[in-house]
């Protein structure tokens, strides 16, 4: 699930070998920038997934399919 960025809202990604959650803090629509902090770290993708989805409010994922 790819949402729009929105100050807030936790996204998630790569960070030295491991998956980390971040949240938005500043984003700015008419240059793209954005600046955000790192809420976590976790080991697995899935794990990562879960994590991300619960600090959003999204409930939980039912399928978890990695697209890499």
């Amino acid at each position: 699930m790819k949402a729009k960025a929105k100050v807030g809202l936790h996204f998630m990604g790569r960070c030295h070998g491991i998956w980390a959650i971040w949240c938005y803090n500043y984003i700015n629509e008419e240059t793209g920038g954005s600046s955000a902090h790192k809420v976590t770290e976790v080991c697995t993708y899935n794990e990562a997934v879960e994590t991300m989805y619960q600090l959003n409010g999204w409930g939980t994922p039912k399928n978890i399919y990695r697209k890499f």
